[in-house]
């Protein structure tokens, strides 16, 4: 392939991935809990030195220019969102930066942010958006009277009628091991929990970490970016269509 149009095209990927995220983020502004991702890219090494090639005569200096770019895992952005109060006894925040724990669906450990719970109808505490069981410091459901109107205290303990039935499982986790799975939910897929001190607020809920003024900001710079990369390959193509049809032509 031509050096040019794959260092375009390189570049028009990674452009066209940070355009998805960044719109993802965009989309979500306004959903509690939810933490912004950050699209990575990483330099692609150019093809002599991905080779373990010398680089010699022209190639040396299309080698200075590198071979593009690899689109990289994203990573979460875990700093909190700002918190709204709502006066909903099932609603809280978490000040701070541990996650509380949810049951998956395969009977492992998930995390939310999302501070919007319910009762389901067997009594269980449950995340509200995925509808999946909360866990207690010790890792099991969280069961509960659906009639009862629940005391959530700052350390996580509950309080029903005035005693105490489950403490809620809050977690440290590390940013670079973070997984989003949807629904709210993320999966530790690197490094390992640890005890969190977070304080949780009652009756409220935490905003989205998206800014949506820089969100939008990044969209608009990072749709030009893509834009001139389409346009770098545009040109490429009429050089090689010039090459070949008209340099080439036998006379």
């Amino acid at each position: 392939m031509n050096y040019g149009m794959s260092v375009s095209a390189s570049g028009t990927l990674a452009a066209l991935h940070r355009l998805d995220t960044l719109s993802n983020n965009l989309a979500n502004a306004e959903t509690p809990g939810f933490q912004a991702d950050f699209a990575l890219a990483m330099q692609r090494p150019a093809p002599s030195a991905a080779a373990d090639a010398p680089d010699l005569g022209p190639n040396a200096l299309l080698a200075r220019l590198g071979g593009g770019l690899f689109t990289a895992p994203n990573r979460v952005d875990v700093r909190p969102g700002p918190m709204e109060r709502t006066e909903d006894p099932f609603h809280i925040a978490l000040e701070g930066n541990g996650w509380l724990r949810v049951e998956g669906e395969t009977g492992s450990t998930e995390y939310t942010r999302d501070g919007r719970l319910l009762v389901d109808a067997e009594g269980r505490l449950v995340h509200a958006a995925s509808g999946q069981p909360m866990l207690d410091d010790g890792g099991a459901m969280i069961t509960m009277d659906p009639n009862a109107i629940p005391v959530i205290q700052a350390d996580g303990t509950i309080l029903e009628n005035g005693l105490p039935v489950a403490k809620l499982g809050v977690d440290l986790l590390p940013a670079e091991g973070l997984q989003k799975i949807g629904g709210g939910l993320v999966r530790l897929v690197q490094g390992q929990a640890s005890a969190a001190t977070s304080h949780i607020h009652q009756g409220m809920l935490e905003g989205s970490s998206v800014n949506p003024i820089r969100a939008m900001t990044d969209l608009i710079e990072t749709n030009r970016a893509a834009q001139a990369n389409l346009e770098l390959l545009r040109m490429h193509d009429t050089t090689l269509d010039l090459a070949w049809n008209t340099l080439a032509r036998p006379v």
